[in-house]
């Protein structure tokens, strides 16, 4: 799983990656600061715990899987999350990039068997 955004000038570097950390939740990401924009990679089930939890928590699983299948090719697939939202420990999913007004967070899945891990993630018709 690898979480990214861009890091505004009217924005503080470390409120994003607190963002990009809430999403990962409990893991020590490899992170990749550039100019103007940092990511965090995470492998595992317990990178996916924070998105597991919230899918179902928040109800958002139907929505949350419409986007990742419809996002999806080949071995990978990618959402777009509420920046602000994620700053507050909140998993929140954006259709469109403008609906983050300081720019969302790119969320990429990469899996050798993707449709298992979606299946397992946000299962179908729960």
């Amino acid at each position: 799983m690898t979480v990214e955004a861009q890091v505004r000038p009217s924005e503080s570097q470390g409120k994003v990656e607190l963002a990009l950390r809430n999403v990962l939740g409990p893991v020590q990401p490899s992170i990749i600061k550039r100019e103007g924009s940092v990511s965090m990679r995470a492998e595992g089930e317990e990178a996916l715990a924070k998105l597991y939890q919230q899918v179902r928590s928040r109800q958002v699983m139907a929505a949350a899987r419409r986007l990742l299948m419809q996002n999806s090719s080949g071995n990978r697939t990618w959402v777009y999350l509420n920046k602000q939202a994620a700053y507050m420990g909140v998993i929140a999913f954006c259709e469109e990039p403008g609906e983050s007004p300081l720019g969302p967070i790119l969320l990429t899945l990469e899996a050798t068997d993707l449709p298992s891990l979606l299946d397992w993630l946000v299962p179908e018709g729960e």
